[in-house]
């Protein structure tokens, strides 16, 4: 079994993660609706494609702040934390949706996943993160990010925040904990911070600590000739999107 696990290891790849400009980006983009939830619930709860199709509305709940999953991969249901910053958005939605589904098709049925991918794609493209990796050996082309970067991105920030291996695995629904350790190889924001350390750069708050909106940010950031005045009508033109997509 040794042998078979560092074979493993030898050959492991790692699966492409989003940051944070790359995700303000990207839901900046997203004009669907269903597409910025779909995405939401990935990025935010470490959802599927399949499971975001399959989530109905009477599987979230708010009042404990968790979502049940009902019958996801290996046919097995487990519970996921809603953040509390996610439910305000996800009110909202339940209100003027009238499909039982969470992210409904047209005429208010389940939405295949292949259809939630393809719409996913144009955002992709439209925010130029359609980035060609390679062909695989049946000459299907290959891209660096898919709808179930989400996820991946999901899982790498709950590890970076400190939250224990074991519980990302339950959040993710893994039934071998190796198959989450993955993650534990993207997430080196532990070690960045003792690099920086080694070589005599410290950790500074800055006169933004204690600010939580992202708008006051950039403003000072600009004041501060931090960012150039084209960089910051950009990042206000998508903050600006960005905010009227979730409220």
């Amino acid at each position: 079994m040794a042998n078979i696990r560092k074979l493993k290891e030898k050959g492991r790849k790692l699966p492409n993660v989003l940051n944070k400009k790359q995700l303000l980006e990207l839901f900046g983009c997203i004009e669907e609706t269903d597409v910025f939830i779909g995405g939401l619930l990935a990025l935010c709860c470490g959802l599927r494609i399949s499971e975001v199709c399959s989530l109905k509305k009477q599987d979230v709940d708010f009042e404990q702040e968790k979502i049940k999953v009902v019958q996801g991969k290996g046919s097995k249901d487990r519970y996921v934390m809603l953040p509390t910053k996610l439910k305000p958005i996800l009110e909202k939605w339940f209100r003027i949706s009238e499909s039982d589904y969470v992210v409904p098709a047209m005429y208010k049925e389940k939405m295949k996943g292949s259809q939630l991918a393809i719409k996913f794609k144009k955002y992709l493209i439209k925010a130029d993160l359609r980035i060609f990796m390679t062909k695989t050996v049946t000459g299907q082309s290959k891209y660096a990010y898919s709808f179930h970067t989400l996820r991946h991105t999901y899982a790498t920030f709950l590890l970076e925040k400190g939250v224990d291996l074991y519980y990302v695995q339950r959040a993710l629904g893994h039934s071998d904990i190796h198959t989450t350790q993955v993650y534990a190889y993207i997430s080196n924001k532990d070690l960045q911070e003792k690099i920086n350390f080694a070589f005599g750069k410290t950790h500074n708050k800055t006169q933004y600590s204690g600010l939580t909106n992202p708008v006051q940010v950039l403003q000072l950031r600009f004041a501060n000739n931090e960012v150039s005045f084209e960089e910051y009508k950009q990042k206000l033109e998508v903050l600006q999107k960005t905010k009227e997509m979730m409220f």
